[in-house]
């Protein structure tokens, strides 16, 4: 598994470690469940945004 480091602000800490309490994980498990959660929001969002482009652009091109 990979290992990286972050800078986060002092109150996103807090809230992370409250839930890693809470849940009975650990701070880092509960970090890269929230960071694969935004990692896999960015990418449905992405796709949206591409997949309304295309279609756009092909609405575009019929009405030419």
């Amino acid at each position: 598994m990979a290992k990286i480091d972050v800078t986060i602000p002092d109150d996103l800490k807090e809230i992370l470690q409250e839930l890693a309490n809470d849940t009975g994980q650990s701070l880092s498990a509960v970090a890269a469940d929230c960071i694969k959660l935004g990692v896999l929001d960015f990418i449905e969002t992405r796709t949206k945004m591409e997949v309304y482009r295309k279609l756009r652009r092909q609405n575009q091109q019929k009405g030419e």
